[in-house]
């Protein structure tokens, strides 16, 4: 049998504390909306507990800076003269984030410029389903990140 070991965070860091990102995007709920989802998926995801700034093994901070829309698929519709009609959008952002390590007083983990995603259909959803799976996607991406430590 094989078994992998290494990943994750130290053995060290069972505490964090997740700081509210910079954000530089027009969404101005984003970054509450990214910090209550990691506060509540980081202590079953790695294992760890949340504790206040000036006690945890470990800060997790970042940076949301980017935050755009694209059309991925289109469709002519024959009852409006053949115009074509977005049926497939892509919300796109873009976002730093790092793990601290207090006590060893150094970066463990950073990831610069990842992209998050989340799509909709515009004929029947909101922007508000895209940008709900974006912050889902970006807390994947902080998680995955910060099990990568080998």
């Amino acid at each position: 049998m094989y078994q992998l070991t290494g990943g994750g965070l130290p053995p060290n860091i069972r505490t964090v504390y997740v700081e509210l990102f910079e954000n530089t995007t027009p969404d101005e709920a984003l970054r509450g909306d990214v910090q209550r989802a990691l506060r509540q998926r980081l202590p079953r995801e790695l294992g760890v507990r949340l504790a206040a700034q000036a006690s945890a093994d470990a800060i997790i901070r970042g940076k949301l800076s980017g935050y755009d829309e694209t059309t991925l698929n289109i469709a002519a519709q024959e009852q409006r003269g053949g115009r074509v009609q977005p049926v497939q959008r892509r919300l796109q952002i873009t976002f730093d984030a790092e793990v601290f390590d207090v006590r060893a007083d150094k970066v463990i983990w950073r990831g610069n410029n990842i992209s998050a995603f989340g799509d909709y259909n515009p004929s029947n959803q909101s922007i508000n389903v895209a940008r709900e799976k974006a912050v889902v996607d970006i807390i994947q991406k902080v998680v995955q990140g910060a099990q990568s430590q080998w």
